[in-house]
This record gives C-alpha cells, sequence and structure tokens, in this order.
C-alpha cells in the first residue's frame, strides 16, 4: 500500500514538473546554485548551448511520459 501511495505522489509530482517545465521551455534558467556562484564571482551566464534548448524539450516530455504512468502502477497496486 505504501509502494502505491508513493507512486501517486511521485507521479503526480512528474505530472506537475512536466507541465511547468513545458510552460516554461523557452526562457532561459539557471539554478540555483549556479546563480549563487556568479553572483558572488560577478560573472554573467553563459549562453545557452543546443544541448541546453534540447533538453529544455526532452525533460518534459519524459516527466509527461513517466508522471501518468506512475500514477496508473500506483492505482493498480492500490486498487488490486
Amino acid at each position: 500500500m505504501l509502494k502505491g501511495i508513493a507512486l501517486l505522489f511521485v507521479g503526480a509530482s512528474f505530472i506537475w514538473a512536466g507541465v511547468s517545465a513545458w510552460k516554461d521551455r523557452r526562457e532561459q534558467r539557471i539554478g540555483v546554485l549556479e546563480a549563487a556562484i556568479l553572483k558572488v564571482g560577478q560573472a554573467e551566464p553563459l549562453p545557452e548551448n543546443r544541448w541546453d534548448r534540447a533538453m529544455a524539450y526532452v525533460q518534459p516530455v519524459l516527466l509527461l511520459t513517466f508522471g501518468p504512468i506512475m500514477v496508473f502502477l500506483g492505482m493498480v497496486i492500490l486498487f488490486v
């Protein structure tokens, strides 16, 4: 039962993160750690390269693929 609840929670989190990432995929983002390092060093962030742009599309697709699968498996574990 705990596995089913965990899968439901993680799957719902994946879906939420995937929708959020899909809406913001065209914006340039930097992580909190990178922002802190750049602030201390008083430097500008590097421009996005092809890898960054590709991952901005791949990551939400993977999250939106595996999220519903996890929710489905959680429901199966809980109700079967």
